[in-house]
């Protein structure tokens, strides 16, 4: 059977599909599937090549139980990797009154998925850094047989709260639960990013969006609070799935797939956007109303990069250069930038670009506390890591622009910025980039060598990103 993601820039069709109903059937298939090459899916919500499986592919969506027990320290879930956040978060609340400690911005993800490509929201870790016990089933890597395996402490959990599925089949994650609690949120707008930073000292869980061609800010301002529900947060649910889940993306579907206008684009956020935007409205909600959006309603393809908080000025000032030159401005790009790209030799790959694409989304920017993990986007020092998406809905047919400015925007923050691409999202790094960005991928080769040591979960651009250049090292020190 043919399988494509979600973002359809990303189809291929396994040797052999399985869609197992309990993990006993998932040991059985590993048994059955013994040197072959394997890999799972959840709900296919990545636009990553590290979802791809050609041999034999595994759809876990059918494990999806939620498991609640008491404990001194408070309320533990087991989640089945292929149950979805939003299940998930329901589950959670309906029995315990509790929900998970992290959540993004959308719940469509299965938990697996989520928790393996370091899935996060702002102001917070990553779902990642909160989960405790892995469970997995996999090979024993001394007599081959096929073992269901728990992991619940050091180095081997640190690799395995962020694995790209590279130590198994993730068949549970286990974590600490949190009291369901409400978030007050407000927009406002501003010139200045400096104030918009100021401000997270009142509100910890804000996002912000950087308007394209307005290069204006506007922020949600949120804190969890102890106020009881507003009375008009039924009516301000509606607004925001109307206006904006809805609303917002059918505007811009017209004016990207429908008039293939530059021109109105530009027009939307200079003239429109200003007056439409409501600001100021305060409410209060659940956290699972307030933090998350249905993202997921109209396609789209998206590369998101993970900047720390002390590059993230000059992230943002160099981000409205490049978008300004990729729209055609040839002089947008300032003089000391351009000297810096000549630097490092990556001029040329700019001037590419140059006319190519217009952005046509708002650039959401999020902080993420640094994580506990070995490779998920925010594990680092301690530094809290702000995460910016660049999303386009052009049609399929029509990406060429943005793949150029993808690869473009990845290559030189990752350079000049040391920014790294999410794992689950458009991730046009190789592994030298990989190398550099993440000082603990040794480590974490040296663990999934020693689970995996066949490397039967590792597809080919794993192969070539995560452990190639680990395996020449390996190989010269042998000689």
């Amino acid at each position: 059977m043919e399988v494509t993601n979600f973002g359809a820039n990303l189809t291929f069709e396994p040797e052999s599909y399985f869609a197992p109903d309990t993990e006993a059937e998932v040991v059985e298939i590993l048994d059955k599937c013994r040197g072959r090459k394997i890999r799972v899916v959840g709900r296919l919500h990545s636009w990553s090549e590290a979802a791809r499986g050609d041999d034999v592919l595994l759809d876990l969506r059918k494990l999806n139980a939620v498991r609640i027990e008491e404990r001194e320290d408070g309320v533990w879930a087991t989640i089945q990797a292929g149950c979805q956040i939003k299940r998930a978060v329901r589950e959670l609340e309906r029995r315990a009154g509790v929900t998970l400690p992290s959540l993004g911005l959308i719940t469509v993800q299965s938990i697996a998925g989520a928790v393996a490509t370091g899935t996060h929201g702002s102001g917070k870790h990553s779902l990642s850094h909160y989960v405790e016990e892995v469970t997995l089933a996999t090979y024993d890597p001394v007599t081959g047989e096929p073992i269901v395996r728990t992991i619940s402490d050091g180095t081997e959990l640190f690799a395995a709260q962020c694995s790209l599925g590279c130590m198994g089949i993730v068949l549970s994650v286990g974590l600490r639960c949190r009291r369901q609690y409400r978030v007050e949120e407000h927009s406002r707008m501003y010139d200045r990013f400096e104030d918009v930073l100021a401000a997270e000292e009142d509100y910890p869980l804000q996002h912000f969006f950087l308007m394209p061609f307005l290069w204006r800010f506007l922020a949600q301002h949120r804190r969890e609070v102890e106020s009881r529900r507003s009375l008009l947060a039924p009516l301000y649910q509606v607004y925001w799935l109307l206006g904006i889940d809805v609303g917002l993306h059918l505007v811009l579907l017209t004016l990207t797939r429908v008039l293939r206008s530059r021109r109105l684009i530009r027009f939307f956020y200079r003239r429109v956007i200003p007056v439409t935007i409501v600001r100021g409205w305060k409410v209060v909600d659940k956290s699972q109303r307030i933090l998350t959006m249905k993202h997921e309603l109209f396609r789209h393809i998206e590369i998101e990069i993970f900047v720390r908080r002390s590059q993230l000025a000059d992230v943002l000032r160099f981000v409205r250069q490049i978008l300004e030159y990729a729209d055609g401005d040839s002089a947008a790009i300032e003089e000391a930038t351009w000297d810096r790209l000549k630097e490092h030799g990556l001029s040329e790959q700019v001037r590419a670009i140059v006319g190519g694409y217009t952005h046509h989304y708002p650039i959401c920017v999020r902080r993420v506390l640094s994580d506990a993990t070995l490779i998920s986007m925010a594990s680092g020092d301690g530094e809290s890591v702000y995460a910016l998406s660049f999303i386009s809905y052009n049609r399929c047919d029509d990406r060429k622009g943005f793949f150029r400015f993808a690869e473009c925007l990845a290559q030189i923050t990752a350079r000049l910025f040391d920014a790294r691409p999410h794992w689950g999202k458009v991730c046009p790094i190789d592994a030298q980039l990989a190398e550099r960005l993440y000082p603990k991928l040794p480590e974490f080769r040296d663990v999934c060598d020693a689970i995996d040591p066949n490397e039967v979960f590792r597809n080919r651009w794993l192969q070539d990103v995560i452990f190639d250049d680990a395996n020449d090292k390996r190989s010269r020190k042998s000689e």
